[in-house]
């Protein structure tokens, strides 16, 4: 699987779908060439192909109704209903139609009028369930992921069309064509149950709850709003111009292709034979062009796309023109019309899809009906006059076949216009913010390769919003140009320094060296570090000669700033390399090390880098550093000089750690790779349970299918039965212990709920896709009991892994009926087991658990328990997690001031945030003339010294305990400030209360007044 994959340009998470979808596109590729086929032998043998232009115009005017009808019913049911119901509609049609031609032949009767019927029902099948099958791929999967599977499916339509020429060649001289065309629907209902199957696992959680999605608060769309808003885009103009000139010259190649064969093949039996041959060889030569085609898709993206397939058009129709007046005229127009008809059908359709991706959801689907059903019918319309100029104006073959060849040099003209249109329409549509910007991105890195489309992103260089400058200059970074240089170098003269540092790293190498020397030099020594870090590593990467990089070395290693330095290291030690080969590089590594702050990040920058095994034990040392940016810089550079030792160091670093930490550690131990994983393996029987949780997402990412089976989905399923003991030890201490011990155990619970789903559902999207599980989860935990049912009924069906869905689904159920109602006695039978250090610290306390053991194993959590009950209650840090509390408690120092005592004197350096847990503390000071104001008095619970977490200027009030003796918890300014980086929560109630403070500051200074 993993050479298919590789050939195929597939990754593991498109597997399920090809293996699901990939099955309804080969069925659906048996029943539409099953019915093309069979329906156009019946008509054009018995009631003549002279009245094909005639049905086409009848059809040009019935589309428009059509796309109207089809735009307004799709408003008015859910997506997957309504695909649901198109997809059994056809059946039906075709079935109705297939058992009225066996009635027909069964009693020899022959009803003329019923074969234009047959004609137009099917081939708005043929052209429905086309335009169905792409847009269910197309929804169904991300934009990206829809370029690499789209081929895959493509490549199954196409066997499928193989199966159905075989199926016509063998069936239709025995059994005629009124049986070939009545085989059609019943393989299409064949496919019936997976196409249902892959709506409910990949859309229907999409949708599940449509009305609090952002794109659905408003009313179904009238088809009057679809055609303004399409008459307003030059854009969609443009891209229903192609796709009404490409159906227009396809009817045109196809009328050539069956004139020619009617002329040669006069018997019916031998036409549908025939019909069936030209299906089996186009889509054998077909399927080997999706060989290529993903990565031609893949390079080109939709726009190039379209221009290629316009020129191949051209070509198709110069063919024609050489030879249809020789006796070569039926290969020659078979050879057109096979390459029209994959390249529309197969190729064209899906980069118009891709077109309609940047709509949103809501207006995509009428949209999309619309607009194809008015270049259908213009096509069609077209298509049947130039074909009437050969059926009833007397012009000859070679003459209509010129005329194509000059609508398709039209075609090629407005696909090239389209193609700056769709670049222009992705900018627009990052500047807005749409909800898939980061595919538009992606789409829009795969169309720069022309000049004109990377002087369209040129331009927005300029742009006044400083955040379209930023999207504009990362996506010229994926494609350097030296040209590109003065207009970078111009945007970062203007901009702020963030932006400035991004353009300079966008310059191409040789631009830097275009530079004049002095202009390098004004880079160099720039005021900014981070510019001048900037532009030595630019340089030093060049290919400049060897005397003036030796220069910027040397300029760079006297540079003050421990960024700039760490650059020139960087040239000088080669990865791998024992840094003691230059004794001064190592000098300056641990001379950096040991300053510590910025110089021991930026030496540590290196050592990563250079994969500088021998500084390990040195950057080991350094996860203990108090200040956050070393240890997370510690932790980086262990990712990347890897082991098993490493990842075993990495995973002790993980206890008690903060957020910050552990998602550096996370993304360290990803690094490591291969070599981590026993490590990982182990760190799967934890008890702690932030371990286990990094370990599940680091090992969901990087290992197979298999191997997750194997690894992860066992341990998913043990932690879920252990959620239900966390459940019932929490109402164990519910039962026995006081409300704020309760309080502290639900939270403790609910927070260990999250950790463990967090990590199951991470594995479910290995089994899954990747944006319907999250909306399963979202629908399951959702309030409404009717949208939870509906996410229930999706995991019942056994979505990704079935045994983890198992455990899931019995874990919701569980889990919901403890919340409904917690039965009584639910904590009863056998006491529950749980390996929670703060859950059985809690117990302890509230006195659900005894035991010298238990009390002793727990000391260190019990100790901060008492600080954590009363810090709950203080506003400041109500909405922080008990281990972020924990960690609060344990950085908050307890003390007692007496009455009368100052706590704080003004003019004194102010250092702490101070909390109050008993007594009241008077704040008060004295101005420049001497005069005294009270600022107010505090009590239990409230919170001043804010200013120290600001700035180290004194204190402009004092703080004197009131009447009676004030205990109090002082955190130290420097953690404080590392708190509220990492919880913004904390940051949030700060400003609540510096808020508070200063409307009392307000009324005080009214009173002064």
């Amino acid at each position: 699987m993993e050479v298919l994959d590789k050939m195929l340009g597939l990754r593991p998470e498109d597997r399920r779908k090809v293996w699901l979808m990939g099955s309804v596109f080969f069925l659906a590729g048996v029943a539409e060439l099953l019915n093309y086929t069979s329906f156009m032998a019946l008509f054009n043998g018995r009631f003549g192909t002279q009245y094909l232009p005639v049905m086409y115009i009848v059809e040009a005017f019935l589309l428009p109704l059509e796309g109207w009808a089809l735009a307004w019913v799709s408003q008015r049911m859910s997506k997957p209903r309504f695909m649901t119901l198109m997809y059994a509609s056809f059946i039906a049609l075709c079935f109705a139609n297939g058992a009225l031609l066996i009635g027909m032949r069964a009693t020899g009767a022959e009803w003329l009028a019923f074969y234009p019927f047959l004609f137009i029902t099917s081939n708005f099948v043929v052209r429905q369930q086309t335009l169905l099958m792409w847009s269910t791929a197309f929804d169904l999967c991300p934009t990206q992921q829809a370029k690499r599977v789209m081929p895959v499916f493509v490549s199954m339509a196409i066997l499928g069309g193989v199966a159905a020429g075989v199926l016509s060649r063998v069936l239709a001289p025995s059994l005629g064509a009124e049986a070939v065309y009545f085989l059609g629907p019943v393989v299409l209902a064949l496919g019936f149950v997976n196409f249902r199957k892959s709506l409910k696992r990949y859309l229907v959680p999409l949708t599940i709850k449509e009305a609090a999605a952002d794109e659905s608060n408003e009313a179904a769309p009238s088809a009057f709003s679809y055609v303004r808003d399409t008459l307003r885009s030059p854009f969609l103009l443009t891209a229903i111009g192609i796709m009404t000139l490409m159906p227009a010259l396809y009817f045109l190649m196809e009328y050539q292709y069956f004139t020619s064969a009617q002329a040669v093949f006069a018997d019916e039996h031998e036409l549908t034979s025939f019909y069936g041959l030209m299906v089996i060889l186009l889509f054998c030569a077909a399927f080997l062009l999706q060989l290529v085609s993903s990565k031609l898709m893949d390079k080109l993206g939709a726009s190039n796309m379209l221009i290629a397939i316009s020129a191949i058009f051209l070509l198709g129709f110069a063919i024609v023109v050489a030879f249809v007046d020789s006796t070569l005229a039926l290969p020659a127009v078979s050879i057109g019309y096979s390459l029209t008809y994959l390249l529309l059908y197969y190729f064209a359709e899906p980069s118009h899809q891709l077109f309609f991706k940047m709509l949103p959801l809501h207006k995509r689907d009428g949209i999309r009906f619309m607009a194809q059903s008015i270049a259908a019918s213009a096509g069609i319309l077209i298509g049947s006059g130039l074909s009437m100029l050969h059926s009833e104006g007397g012009v000859g073959m070679l003459g209509q076949a010129a005329l194509g060849a000059g609508l398709s040099v039209l075609l090629l003209g407005m696909s090239w216009a389209a193609r700056g249109l769709y670049v222009k329409e992705l900018v627009r549509s990052l500047e807005v913010g749409v909800a898939f910007a980061r595919d538009a991105l992606t789409e829009l890195l795969g169309s720069l390769s022309a000049g004109r489309l990377a002087k369209s992103l040129t331009d927005h260089l300029h742009h006044p919003n400083e955040a379209v400058r930023e999207v504009a200059i990362e996506l010229l970074r994926h494609n350097p140009d030296p040209a590109r240089t003065e207009e970078l170098l111009r945007c970062a003269e203007t901009s702020s320094p963030r932006v400035r540092v991004a353009a300079l790293k966008a310059v191409h190498p040789s631009g830097w060296l275009s530079l004049s020397p002095d202009r390098r030099l004004q880079f160099l020594r720039d005021s900014d570090a981070e510019v001048r870090a900037v532009a030595f590593r630019t340089l030093l990467t060049t290919n400049a000669p060897a005397g003036e990089k030796r220069d910027w070395v040397r300029m760079a290693r006297g540079d003050a700033s421990p960024a700039v330095l760490a650059e020139a290291l960087l040239a000088t030690i080669e990865v791998g390399a024992a840094a003691e080969t230059d004794e001064r590089a190592a000098a300056d590594l641990r001379r950096m090390l040991d300053e510590g702050g910025e110089s021991a990040v930026s030496a540590m920058s290196v050592i990563g880098e250079r994969r500088l095994r021998e500084f390990f034990y040195d950057v080991l040392m350094r996860l203990g550093d108090p200040r956050p940016s070393v240890k997370t810089a510690a932790v980086r550079t262990l990712g990347k000089l890897g082991g098993e030792e490493a990842a075993r160091e990495l995973i002790e670093a993980m206890i008690g750690a903060d957020t910050e930490t552990r998602a550096a550690v996370a993304d360290a131990l990803a690094n490591i790779g291969d070599a981590a994983v026993p490590v990982l393996a182990k760190a799967l029987q934890s008890p702690h349970w932030n371990v286990w949780q990094t370990a599940v997402s680091v090992l969901s990412l990087g290992r197979g299918d298999k191997e997750v089976r194997h690894l992860l989905v066992p341990s998913c399923v043990e932690r879920l039965a252990e959620l239900r003991e966390v459940r019932r030890y929490g109402a164990m201490i519910a039962e026995l212990g006081s409300e704020e011990w309760t309080s502290l155990a639900a939270m403790r619970t609910d927070e260990i709920r999250s950790v463990a789903l967090d990590a199951v559902w991470s594995v479910m999207v290995r089994f899954g896709d990747e944006r319907a599980v999250p909306q399963i989860r979202k629908a399951i935990e959702d309030p409404e009991e009717e949208v939870r049912d509906n996410g229930m009924e999706i995991l019942s069906e056994g979505l990704g892994d079935a045994r983890l869905s198992a455990a899931l689904l019995a874990f919701y159920r569980y889990d919901q009926t403890m919340r409904v109602a917690a039965e009584p006695g639910e904590s009863s039978g056998a006491p529950p087991v749980v390996t929670d250090a703060w859950l059985q610290a809690i117990a302890v306390k509230a006195k659900a658990e005894e035991g010298e053991a238990a009390f002793m194993s727990r000391w260190e959590y019990l100790s901060a328990l008492d600080k954590m009950v009363f810090l709950k209650q203080v506003p400041l840090f109500e909405n922080i997690s008990l281990e972020e509390l924990g960690r609060v408690a344990g950085i908050a120092n307890e003390k007692t001031y007496e009455d009368g005592e100052f706590l704080v004197k003004q003019g004194e350096p102010s250092v702490s945030l101070i909390v109050i847990v008993e007594g009241h503390v008077e704040l008060s000071g004295r101005d420049a003339a001497g005069k005294e104001g009270t600022v107010g008095v505090f009590g239990p619970k409230q919170s001043f010294g804010e200013g120290a977490l600001f700035d180290d200027r004194p204190s402009l009030v004092s703080a004197q305990a009131l009447f009676e003796p004030v205990r109090v918890l002082e955190i130290e300014g420097g953690e404080m400030s590392k708190l509220v980086r990492l919880y913004p929560d904390i940051g949030v109630g700060l400003l609540r209360a510096a808020g508070h403070r200063i409307r009392t500051l307000e009324q005080l200074v009214l009173k002064l007044g």
